[in-house]
């Protein structure tokens, strides 16, 4: 009986215990993940990594990162919103603007958007759009406090007294630590001459911000008004002192 040769076909198809051993080695070595699943962090959002290069100051490449976005999805709102926040920073308003209308074609009830385009409406001299974009505004969000506050400063300006009041209560009912609604709230009740409310609202904003010239000193002259010359003196002297500092 013929039997098979050391080394021969059978032998060859097998490797031999060193080969096997430095394949082995060569094999990669399989990194061993200890954590949970929810220990593990997903990729940051596009926009978020926007948002936090425009937080830092990296307009430049905040910019970059928008824009690509924004080519990837053009119907993107809150990336055209900030693009714009962005776009506003650089004093490009008409750029910011433009960005904010994309915004509000595509988002037409978001009450930041429309808040958003109606500030720079207001910087631009443009009152009757931004009416139109903060009475939208109201509408849908209701008695949102900075959507309020916006529409009264914007009578404000317009010297609209008597119409800024209702905004601007409603401003402070919804948010009583804002500042300027208290403020503005004392300029409309001392345009229309009712003193009594108009101290009440600027001393509530001393409350908050007790070194407010602008309140401190309008408190002086609600008081001379009043006939308290002592107390509208004592005001007075606490408005240059804030200066000062």
């Amino acid at each position: 009986m013929l039997h098979p040769e050391p080394g021969g076909a059978n032998s060859a198809s097998r490797p031999s215990p060193a080969d096997a051993s430095a394949a082995e080695q060569q094999l990669p070595l399989t990194a061993t993940d200890d954590r949970s699943p929810e220990d593990v962090s997903s990729p940051p959002d596009a926009l978020d990594q926007a948002r936090a290069l425009l937080a830092a100051g990296e307009t430049s490449a905040a910019g970059a990162a928008l824009r690509a976005l924004i080519a990837r999805e053009p119907k993107n709102a809150q990336a055209r919103a900030v693009l714009a926040e962005l776009l506003e920073r650089r004093g490009d308003l008409d750029g910011a603007i433009a960005e904010l209308g994309h915004a509000v074609a595509v988002a037409p009830d978001d009450v930041a958007i429309l808040s958003a385009r109606a500030n720079l409406y207001m910087l631009r001299g443009k009152f009757d759009l931004a009416e139109a974009d903060l009475r939208r505004a109201a509408r849908v969000g209701n008695r949102d406090a900075e959507v309020q506050l916006q529409l009264g400063m914007l009578f404000c300006k317009g010297a609209r007294w008597r119409e800024a009041i209702e905004p601007l209560r409603a401003a402070v009912a919804s948010d009583p630590g804002r500042v300027a609604a208290h403020y503005y709230l004392g300029e409309a009740y001392n345009s229309t001459d009712d003193l009594s409310n108009a101290l009440g609202a600027y001393r509530a904003a001393v409350a908050l911000e007790p070194t407010h010239q602008r309140a401190l000193k309008a408190i002086g002259i609600v008081l001379d008004r009043m006939g308290r010359p002592d107390e509208a003196a004592a005001a007075y002297q606490r408005a240059r002192e804030a200066q000062r500092k």
